[in-house]
């Protein structure tokens, strides 16, 4: 497990100005790096260290070694990224593969440092640069210092470090603990199904609806159109200072619906839908332009991120299954028909059971996660579908009675 903290040590002029320049060589050693790995087709650390390093001595020649080095891993990591990309683009677009920019860094980057170029002994922080060492106090917040210990297990692995807009010097320090915490295996299995209009649906039926981000994004949509449509001096001003006010909205909202869910005591697996591939819907055009726009707002992505790291320190899991007829499906009888979903009611035209649409998906894809325990032969504690905790049917079907309980799974 990762977690990080940002401070912001109080440096003299020449220190920033070293840092200046240690960001242009950085930059510089990470541009050649990954030039020379595109040209031979490779990505192997060894080989750029044996073909370039040199040349990067030479053209950068008070960059620390340590520094070379990790300028020369990022460059990696980008390369190995760009490629996935390109070859996943060329099966679509050959042509637009072709063109597809090559990775570079510009002169006001953010260093990645790591335990070598970089070292926190109680509140004095150390860091290399192209002069000397810069040495500074730190305060970090008492919070953070409760919460992620080192008695615990917590040790400093790295930052990043750079200067933000208001030119203010920042070190984003990254600490690690290993993966040891125990897992709740009391609790029960919980589907959640994450949609646009409400943001995440549990099997249980507990909505976290999406009422005020659509409001909030419908709102910052209006007035930036109308500040770009004027275009004078002051509404650029403006368009400025509403920069990342939307965004910093979903973020929080984001935030406390996954810290919810997190702190819940009786669960020990949570289930989503696997929508990795949502985004190539845009590409297939397969969807309307409405709905690619609605599929760009739609934070699906950082909200699952947070609800991973967060229940991973309570010590529950959270697992994807294939979200194939998740919607369609009666999480009762089991028939698919695309025809029982009307908006958010879901009414199936075979066994006559009624219930939120959203609901209903969040049921199915909890239960195709126990299925696919049962078939690896792990051990599930869950109720099977169409039964409550309670034992009794979650719906009660129209023109049909459920006379028999399914046996639990265990």
């Amino acid at each position: 497990m990762r977690r990080s903290i940002t401070v912001f040590p109080e440096l003299t002029d020449t220190e920033v100005s070293a840092i200046m320049e240690t960001r242009k060589q950085y930059a510089r050693a990470f541009n050649m790096s990954a030039e020379c790995l595109i040209n031979n087709s490779s990505t192997s650390k060894r080989f750029l260290h044996k073909v370039q390093y040199e040349r990067i001595k030479e053209e950068c020649p008070t960059l620390p070694t340590g520094l070379i080095q990790c300028a020369r891993d990022v460059a990696v990591e980008a390369v190995k990224t760009w490629n996935a990309k390109r070859t996943k683009l060329k099966q679509k677009k050959p042509k637009k593969a072709e063109r597809m920019k090559r990775p570079s860094m510009k002169e006001k980057c953010t260093m990645r440092y790591d335990v070598r170029t970089i070292t926190l002994r109680g509140s004095q922080l150390t860091f290399s640069t192209c002069g000397r060492r810069i040495k500074t106090i730190i305060s970090i917040p008492w919070f953070f210092t409760e919460r992620y210990s080192p008695s615990e297990g917590w040790k400093l692995k790295g930052a990043n470090i750079g200067i933000d807009r208001k030119g203010r010097v920042f070190v984003n320090l990254i600490y690690e603990c290993p993966d040891s915490i125990n897992e709740n295996r009391g609790g029960k299995i919980v589907g959640l199904d994450r949609g646009i209009y409400n943001i995440v649906t549990t099997s249980d039926g507990v909505h976290y609806g999406a009422k005020d981000a659509r409001r909030v994004k419908r709102k910052y949509n209006h007035v930036r159109s109308q500040l770009q449509e004027k275009g004078t001096r002051s509404a650029k001003r403006r368009l400025k200072a509403l920069s990342g006010c939307e965004k910093r909205f979903v973020h929080d909202q984001n935030h406390c619906i996954s810290r919810k869910l997190a702190d819940t005591d009786d669960v020990s697996v949570y289930v989503l839908e696997d929508l990795s591939s949502m985004n190539m819907l845009r590409l297939k055009g397969k969807s309307s332009r409405t709905m690619r726009k609605w599929i760009s707002n739609w934070s699906y992505s950082d909200l699952e991120f947070k609800l991973t790291y967060k229940c991973q320190m309570n010590g529950i899991r959270v697992e994807t299954v294939d979200a194939r007829y998740t919607s369609q499906k009666c999480s009762v009888c089991r028939t698919i028909d695309k025809a029982s979903r009307k908006g958010n009611r879901y009414t199936c035209r075979h066994c006559g059971s009624r219930m939120h649409a959203d609901t209903n998906a969040a049921i199915n894809i909890r239960d195709n996660y126990i299925t696919r325990v049962m078939q690896s032969g792990q051990a599930a504690v869950n109720q099977p579908h169409g039964w409550s905790a309670t034992g009794r049917p979650e719906t009660e079907p129209v023109g049909q009675t459920l006379t028999s309980k399914p046996s639990v799974l265990y």
